[in-house]
């Protein structure tokens, strides 16, 4: 024969009224539904937009707050159960998250403070538990996506209450007339539209489909962080895109990417050599000045204080919230000559709550994120979200306390990268094949 199809590959079609009508849109399982929805709910519940509307912004208590974190620990579990074999397969990879966990549980013993401690233990195992949860259920593409719409939608409100209502999207006090949209200053408001830049980014580099949908979108996160004034976000949104131009690049082909890592080595070794011999410069360049805000008085304090036993902290969670006169707290702030809120670093906070091992544990823990981020960048499209996100991470940490903060967006996001470098995508199912119709010769 030539050309056409043989007798065997024809194609036997049914009568047009027998047909099958195929929908055009297959409706999606109502578990996806419910995982979705859940995962919107871990998002929103810990990126924390609601308590500075519903404190007056800052004018009435918020002890009242930690009940709405109760049910975001019940949509962690179901998600969680929706993948039980993989969020423990996560778990079992993560060898060091596991340790740190347990020696912050451990840290009960000795706590000067033992009743906070008791409370915020499980709250750091269930901010944890939405990490995972997230990680063992969606797939890279799918995880950043639901991220970056969630995030695109408190953009929005911030933008439309710093447009149209300035009392409250506007700062009026300290900074009057910077935006902070949906939360209490600007800071806080620079800090999530980093991380919504980044998702919708890199959104839009795994979803080439919507990449225009997603790139007109990171605009509005762009302009809320130069409204904000805050020059700490602008510092690490820089910095967090010029790591996702290295993935650019080490994408592009072999010869670039070999040139871009010797480059990036020599940024690195150049940015510790900064930080480590020029520690004012670099505050400078994030924004923020040592002396001037008592940070050096404080973690001049914080290593007085842990100089008797330095591999035991003073417990988790325990000691910015003791009330004593004669305990760490009343000691650094009588050498800062004001009482600090927290360290200020997020080593620091971690040193005096966990002891050296809690440091030492947490660096090798991020120190496997960052050579699994590398590698994806060359490997996978995670490299897209790993990389930059971690870059924001551990460049804020310098000087913000957010290492292993219970209900805080932050630390889930770590962790949902963290177990989702180790687990990887699930591999996809293979299409069924359908019997072939046996036609007459």
């Amino acid at each position: 024969m030539s050309g056409g199809a043989g007798a065997d590959d024809q194609i036997i079609l049914a009568p047009a009224g027998k047909r099958p009508s195929l929908p055009l849109v297959r409706a999606a399982p109502l578990a996806d539904i419910v995982a979705v929805i859940a995962s919107i709910g871990l998002i929103l519940t810990y990126v924390g937009f609601w308590s500075a509307p519903l404190t007056g912004y800052g004018a009435r208590s918020a002890d009242f707050l930690r009940n709405f974190y109760y049910p975001a620990y019940l949509l962690a579990l179901v998600l969680v159960c929706m993948r039980p074999g993989r969020a423990l397969k996560g778990m079992v990879r993560s060898p060091l998250l596991i340790a740190l966990l347990l020696l912050t549980a451990a840290t009960y013993f000795w706590s000067i403070m033992p009743d906070l401690t008791a409370r915020r233990i499980p709250a750091l195992v269930f901010t944890t538990l939405a990490g995972v949860a997230l990680a063992s259920r969606w797939s890279w593409k799918s995880l950043t996506e639901i991220v970056a719409g969630t995030l695109a939608v408190l953009a929005v409100i911030s933008f439309l209450l710093g447009a149209l209502l300035p009392d409250m999207g506007r700062m009026q006090e300290l900074f009057p007339g910077a935006w902070r949209g949906l939360w209490l200053e600007k800071n806080s408001l620079g800090n999530v539209m980093v991380k919504s830049t980044v998702f919708m980014i890199a959104a839009g580099m795994m979803a080439p489909e919507r990449r225009k949908l997603w790139f007109g979108l990171a605009l509005l996160p762009v302009t809320l962080i130069v409204l904000s004034t805050s020059k700490t976000a602008l510092v690490v949104l820089f910095l967090s895109m010029a790591a996702m131009g290295f993935v650019a690049i080490v994408k592009s082909g072999p010869l670039r990417a070999v040139i871009a890592t010797w480059l990036a080595v020599v940024v690195v070794i150049g940015a510790g050599l900064l930080i480590a011999m020029e520690t004012d410069t670099f505050f400078a360049l994030l924004g923020k000045d040592a002396t001037l805000t008592g940070r050096t008085e404080i973690w001049s304090g914080i290593m007085q204080q842990m100089s008797e036993h330095p591999w035991r902290g003073f417990g988790y969670g325990a000691v910015w919230d003791d009330p004593s006169f004669t305990g760490p707290k009343a000691w650094i702030g009588y050498q800062a000559h004001f009482m600090p809120a927290d360290a200020h670093s997020g080593w620091l906070e971690l040193y005096i709550a966990l002891g050296l091992g809690g440091v030492i544990l947490f660096a090798l823990f991020l120190l496997q994120i960052w050579a699994q981020s590398f590698w994806a960048a060359y490997t996978s499209p995670a490299g897209w979200l790993a990389l930059p996100m971690m870059t924001s991470y551990t460049i804020t940490m310098m000087t913000e306390s957010i290492a292993m903060n219970w209900h805080e967006l932050r630390w889930v996001i770590v962790v949902a990268i963290a177990l989702k470098l180790a687990l990887g995508d699930e591999p996809a199912a293979p299409n069924p094949i359908a019997p072939r119709p046996l036609s007459r010769r």
